[in-house]
């Protein structure tokens, strides 16, 4: 049975016109409702994107999430569209109109969590499984790097690339210095003339050294786990942080959601005397 078309203030059938707003009471018809889930799409895909960007994100993957998006919005705005078109009758009268905009604000921002931790829970967990399954059952030795000259470079999209050449073992190799800073507990260099001030050249740095590996992947700096231990740890642990997230963002919403229906009023309104079949009105 094909739906009916109604206004939602006036109540007048519009199965058959395509029109913008009401013939008889010039109220919008659905297409306000479009665009503001097309809005709301656009202002989640701009704070993802700035956030993805701040830390670094590669462009493939704030490709794949605005692709998401895109496709999640022209779903929601569809179903927006037809469950307005179709409702037959008026909503509901809202009794707590204050409420009402907390409780949707609030839920907004955990469905933008709850992306959040999806998106950035699996980026994380896969980088970690990838260097994890790297370095799984590789042998490696455990030897010292010892720097020659180090270098500075800025990326394109705001980060910077610290790294050294130096010898090990008596032959060149290069290395990732940053995790090496990091254990600093110092700030970030931002100049190379600074990095070449805390790393200088003939600098022992201890680490693990892979020689079945390329490139500076063969040179890992020694801490008390090794490599493929410690990949796997942050694997589990993006895992396993990623799913409290999204469960704990799911339950708040399916809470708020049903706040959100006592914020309207749930009285029936009776009928009216004049209503009443002939032969009941007292």
């Amino acid at each position: 049975m094909p739906s009916i078309r109604k206004c939602a203030k006036c109540g007048l059938d519009l199965s058959g016109t395509s029109a913008a707003v009401c013939p008889m009471c010039s109220a919008p018809i659905a297409a306000s409702i479009g665009s503001k889930v097309w809005i709301g799409g656009l202002i989640q895909f701009a704070l993802s994107t700035g956030f993805m960007l701040a830390f670094g994100f590669p462009k493939v993957m704030i490709g794949i999430f605005g692709a998401v998006i895109l496709v999640g919005t022209a779903i929601s705005s569809r179903a927006k569209v037809r469950k307005i078109s179709s409702r037959p009758v008026p909503q509901r009268p809202v009794s707590h109109p204050v409420g009402l905009r907390i409780v949707s604000v609030a839920i907004l921002l955990c469905g933008f969590a709850f992306v959040c931790f999806l998106l950035f829970g699996f980026v994380i967990f896969m980088n970690a499984q990838t260097r994890w399954h790297q370095y799984d059952g590789q042998r490696y030795e455990r030897t010292d790097f010892v720097v020659t000259r180090v270098f500075y470079q800025k990326l394109s999209r705001g980060g910077r690339d610290v790294y050294a050449s130096g010898t090990v073992n008596e032959h060149k190799e290069w290395m990732n210095l940053a995790p090496y800073l990091q254990e600093d507990n110092q700030t970030v260099p931002r100049t190379e003339g600074e990095v070449d001030e805390r790393v200088p050249t003939g600098t022992s740095i201890p680490i693990y050294f892979f020689p079945d590996l390329k490139g500076r992947a063969r040179v890992q700096v020694y801490n008390d786990t090794p490599p493929a231990q410690a990949y796997r740890r942050t694997a589990m642990e993006a895992l396993k942080g990623g799913l409290l997230g999204v469960g704990i963002c799911g339950g708040l919403m399916f809470i708020l959601i049903r706040l959100r229906s006592l914020c309207f009023e749930n009285s029936t309104v009776a009928a009216a005397p004049n209503d009443l079949p002939v032969g009941q009105i007292g």
